[in-house]
């Protein structure tokens, strides 16, 4: 996978602090890429319109505040050879935000985890969330930190799914993962998740010798699998830095991060349509509410965005 070459970063000039800028202009001078700083202002409630008739001009000094807050930060930027574009965007900021990725083409989305007016609980806030969902593009959301200097970094691979994008996934997710960790000079743990279904039925039916051969030939199965995958990228599952986790994604994986003191995961999201609308298939959004680092989330070439430029 190519490094990121036209990355958008949603800021919050509000803030005192940008970890995010920061972040994007280590990654564009090393990949020799550009960047945009958007920042977004909402459109007023239908009562703020009735009520305030000036409302126009104040979201029109809103818009060139910020713009201007914009500039500040591209500035320095600028002087370091880096190209900076600047934007203010109109709306709701996730809406906003895929939108300008759709006419700009982007490849990366950097954001921030949590907004600072967010009131979802766990790491991650509403809009991170609408990003995973139905951004086209890759997004990484960055939690606060001392330092944004990644010390660890993990690569979700599920090899056990029969779906074919999530074929292209794992490659993704492994390339991405070992560039980061080359990026940053950090160690790199590659690890899947495996149970036997219906584990708790079957403790109930077969005798203790049949259960373990059962669980060590599922073992064997699957990491023949992962060995396989491995293979085509120069390593094994025999690896020092390969883990088999048993137990269900949403529960080992957040486990194994705060163990070993993972600081940034990178993972595939593939977004289903189903009765309750869009949902982040394979274990991303299950995931959010237990994990207090960063994510880099990742989408097939064919994903279709729900939302239109």
């Amino acid at each position: 996978m190519k490094p990121f070459k036209n990355i958008l970063v949603a800021t919050d000039t509000r803030l005192d602090k940008h970890p995010i800028v920061d972040e994007a202009v280590v990654l564009a001078r090393r990949s020799g890429g550009a960047l945009m700083l958007v920042d977004v202002v909402p459109v007023f409630s239908w009562v703020v319109r009735m009520t305030l008739p000036n409302h126009n001009e104040i979201r029109d000094s809103l818009v060139r505040e910020k713009q201007e807050q914009l500039e500040m930060l591209a500035e320095p930027i600028r002087k370091k050879g880096v190209h900076v574009e600047t934007q203010v965007l109109i709306g709701r900021t996730s809406v906003e935000i895929i939108r300008q990725v759709l006419r700009g083409n982007h490849d990366l989305v950097l954001r921030v985890a949590k907004g600072k007016d967010s009131q979802r609980k766990g790491s991650f806030g509403t809009t991170g969330v609408r990003l995973l969902r139905e951004c086209p593009c890759a997004v990484w959301l960055v939690v606060p930190a001392k330092s944004h200097q990644y010390q660890h970094v993990m690569a979700c691979i599920d090899t056990l799914s029969e779906e074919s994008e999530d074929d292209e996934l794992n490659d993704k997710v492994y390339e991405s993962a070992l560039l980061a960790s080359q990026y940053y000079g950090s160690k790199l743990s590659v690890v899947q998740a495996w149970r036997v279904f219906g584990e708790e039925f079957l403790l109930t039916r077969t005798s203790q010798k049949d259960f373990l051969r059962l669980l060590n030939e599922v073992h064997e199965r699957f990491t023949k699998l992962l060995d396989t995958f491995l293979q085509k990228h120069g390593t094994s599952a025999q690896a020092k830095n390969v883990h088999m986790l048993k137990g269900s994604t949403d529960h080992i994986l957040p486990t194994f991060i705060h163990e070993q003191q993972v600081d940034l995961v990178v993972m595939g999201t593939v977004a289903r349509r189903g009765a309750a609308g869009w949902v982040i298939g394979n274990t991303a959004e299950q995931m959010l509410d237990r994990i207090e680092c960063s994510l880099l989330a990742l989408k097939t070439d064919n994903f279709e965005c729900p939302i239109k430029n």
